[in-house]
């Protein structure tokens, strides 16, 4: 996908175009065109809205586009520019030529259709200096071509793919796609350029009901820049600033109390730089607290589409996952995990979700649950494409550089007796295939969070008394989180801490001390059984005695990466029908060998020969 773009468009200069064209006119080669109408035209809502073989498409106005003028009159037309590269005096366009163009196009860039070959601009040198062969000029028509046009290079530069024509000016287009799944509180107007400044996309889906996400074409992306990532999707989670936008944490009363932000958090807009689209803003639940469900008040929670898709989505962050497991438009999610926040979502969403080691992913800019053991972290449904985000993401700083491969596999029996059977024996098929994989052995070896959670919000509670004259509103989970860490001292939450410093040196030196310095650690993240969205639960949370199997990472301080490997069957009370559920494992190395731990589950992958992406929708594979 992004290997064609670099090396077909390796030679055109970077640099992002608002202006009008400055040279001669472009040279027009046809003269007759069949007008397009856009099925809805309102430019008082700031563009054009049409519809192309049932896909909605949004032209935004000239304040937010290119406003290049085209010697065409016609009053609303579809455009595919497609670049002649530089430095070639007489090119020679062929069928040949262009076809596997336009087939990258089509295969590479969801905003890209057939329909937008209406009028092709060769963009880069006038007809002076072009070869047009009949035979490309029959295959363009063949595909509903009826302009064509070369246009001389210009400064700044106009990026190849889909676009459209308002009025002889050519425009940017975006496809619209419904957030039908509820996992965004807000979606995004793509960024132009190096914009820093986010601004929401505020218009409704077609069930009136969702936001909808505003979709740029990935072809323009990756030419404008030099990245593997550029042209990548990611929507983010609300805890995670992003400038000119409000965050809300899941809680209507901390999203009144603060404006919107003054700046984008640091592991964000390293992102920005490599071409990668943030596409909206992810539903959580409320301060990254463990809710269900049924205990969403201020915001409903979103709809998790596996199975009979009236299941948990997990959590916190919950939206993150969904959007992964629901739509292809989306690529990568950024979620934060302190105790699970990332691997137990990406479990009942059926993804991949990558917990980094402490330290790997800058907090500024981030609300904060605990400190000690928040990390923003990755969700995807392709593990090659998670790779290599996290390869660019994490800070060399915080990762090993010269890592070790494993040197073991160990199985934690005691985290493993409160799952199912069936459960257990599809994990240790797979443990085995890590053994085989990797060539290594497996082995089975035998609440301070809290305090951190309640005094984070002391601002925002005081903020609200100032503003509001009252108490805010928390969801009841929040509500037992607060009061039962409210008589929690300073010297007891250090003395928490200091036992978890004792149980983290005590694993080093017992379970992971001599052969096994280099361990892989399989652990279950949840027995998996049916969990409605409409059913309070009844079982039991943080906070909690001892160190879970969720926990484990964070206090270790290690990367923990769930990985789906199966589906669970069970019959619905909701279809009536056999569903499947998602199962899935967590892998945990040993801090800082993060890409090693990824590299490592791909060499499983591939020699098992398991799918190493999950489709989107009720099922994983």
């Amino acid at each position: 996908m992004w290997a064609w773009a670099r090396n077909h468009l390796s030679k055109v200069p970077r640099a992002w175009t608002r202006s009008r064209l400055a040279r001669s006119p472009p040279v027009v080669t046809t003269e007759t065109s069949e007008k397009i109408t856009p099925v809805t035209s309102n430019p008082e809502s700031g563009g054009h809205i049409f519809t192309l073989s049932e896909a909605r498409y949004f032209v935004p106005c000239s304040g937010d586009s290119l406003n290049l003028t085209v010697p065409l009159t016609q009053d609303f037309g579809l455009v595919t520019v497609i670049t002649l590269q530089p430095g070639i005096r007489h090119p020679k366009v062929t069928a040949d030529w262009v076809r596997p163009i336009i087939e990258a196009y089509k295969n590479n860039d969801d905003v890209f259709s057939h329909d937008f070959l209406a009028t092709v601009i060769f963009y880069g040198t006038d007809k002076r200096h072009v070869q047009f062969a009949d035979d490309a000029r029959e295959y363009l028509t063949q595909l509903g071509n009826k302009h064509v046009i070369f246009m001389p290079a210009t400064s700044p530069t106009l990026w190849p793919g889909p676009y459209a024509l308002v009025k002889g000016k050519l425009r940017n287009v975006w496809k619209l796609v419904d957030d039908s799944n509820g996992t965004c509180m807000v979606t995004l107007k793509p960024q132009l350029g190096n914009a820093d400044t986010f601004a929401s996309f505020d218009r409704i889906g077609s069930d009136d009901k969702f936001p909808m996400f505003c979709l740029s074409s990935r072809i323009q992306a990756q030419a404008a820049y030099d990245s593997p990532l550029a042209g990548l999707r990611i929507i983010v989670k609300d805890n995670i600033h992003l400038k000119g936008t409000k965050t809300s944490v899941g809680n209507r009363a901390f999203y009144n109390a603060y404006p919107p932000r003054q700046d984008t958090a640091e592991c964000i807009q390293s992102l920005l730089s490599q071409g990668i689209v943030v596409a909206g803003k992810a539903k959580m639940n409320s301060f990254g607290n463990w809710e269900e469900p049924l205990e969403y008040i201020d915001y409903p929670a979103p709809w998790n589409p596996r199975a009979d898709r009236y299941q948990s989505p997990g959590g916190s962050s919950s939206g993150c996952a969904a959007a992964v497991a629901a739509y292809e438009c989306i690529d990568i999610a950024i979620g934060t995990d302190t105790w699970g926040s990332v691997t137990r979502p990406a479990l009942w969403c059926g993804c991949f979700g990558l917990r980094p080691s402490i330290g790997a992913v800058s907090p500024v800019g981030v609300e904060p649950y605990c400190q000690l053991w928040d990390t923003a972290g990755i969700l995807a449904r392709d593990l090659q494409k998670l790779s290599q985000f996290a390869n660019f993401w994490l800070d060399p700083k915080a990762l090993e550089k010269h890592p070790k491969s494993p040197s073991s596999l160990i199985w934690p029996v005691d985290y493993w007796h409160i799952i199912d059977p069936a459960q257990v024996d599809i994990a240790w098929k797979f443990a085995e295939h890590i053994e085989s994989a990797l060539d290594v052995a497996c082995s089975k070896a035998p609440n301070a969070q809290c305090y951190d959670a309640y005094h984070n919000c002391d601002d925002f509670r005081s903020r609200h008394w100032d503003q509001f004259g009252c108490a805010p509103y928390v969801s009841p989970p929040n509500r037992r989180m607060w009061a039962f860490a409210k008589d929690i001292t300073k010297e007891q939450r250090d003395a928490d801490f200091a036992k978890m410093d004792v149980f983290e040196r005590w694993v080093n030196d017992t379970v992971l001390g001599g052969v096994n310095a280099n361990a892989l650690v399989i652990m279950p993240l949840e027995s998996m059984t049916p969990r409605y969205r409409d059913e309070s639960p009844t079982f039991k949370r943080p906070p909690q005695e001892g160190v879970n199997a969720l926990a484990l990472g964070p206090v270790m301080r290690s990367p923990v990466l769930a990985v789906p490997i199966a589906e669970i069957p069970y019959h619905s009370r909701i279809t009536e029908m056999t569903e499947k559920l998602p199962f899935a494992v967590a892998i945990m190395g040993r801090p800082g060998s993060d890409l090693k731990l990824l590299e490592s589950m791909h060499t499983v992958w591939k020699k098992a020969g398991l799918a190493t992406t999950v489709k989107t929708g009720k099922a994983m594979f």
